[in-house]
């Protein structure tokens, strides 16, 4: 897994790739790239809980579920800058959104967490 996360960005030099024109501004992409992130970090959770993924033990299960979700999300944007997606190209927007969405389930599965240990 972890030499197709590194060569999936290498794809990115390749001819054929655009790379899209983009800001930070919240658009319905910006949020689907958001939300979907978010809910790829708990499916991944669930699925590392309950043994139904392998892992390798060197890492807890949620860095193991943000580095799933992160990977989810670049090969996406990998995929949308080669001829055959009909779509504006890479958008590094779109990771900083889908890092965004990552970061935020984490956080608030944290917050729960605690909370369900002091309550």
């Amino acid at each position: 897994m972890w030499i197709i996360l590194l060569l999936l960005p290498l794809t990115l030099l390749h001819s054929n790739t655009t790379i899209a024109d983009d800001d930070f501004t919240i658009q319905l992409d910006k949020t689907a790239h958001y939300t979907t992130s978010f809910g790829l970090y708990f499916f991944f959770y669930t699925m590392y809980t309950d043994s139904l993924l392998p892992m390798d033990t060197s890492f807890t299960i949620p860095i193991h579920s943000m580095i799933s979700s992160t990977a989810v999300g670049l090969s996406y944007e990998v995929y949308q800058s080669t001829p055959m997606s009909r779509s504006d190209g890479f958008s590094l927007h779109d990771m900083v959104y889908n890092i965004l969405g990552v970061l935020s389930a984490y956080t608030i599965h944290e917050i729960f967490l605690y909370f369900k240990e002091v309550i």
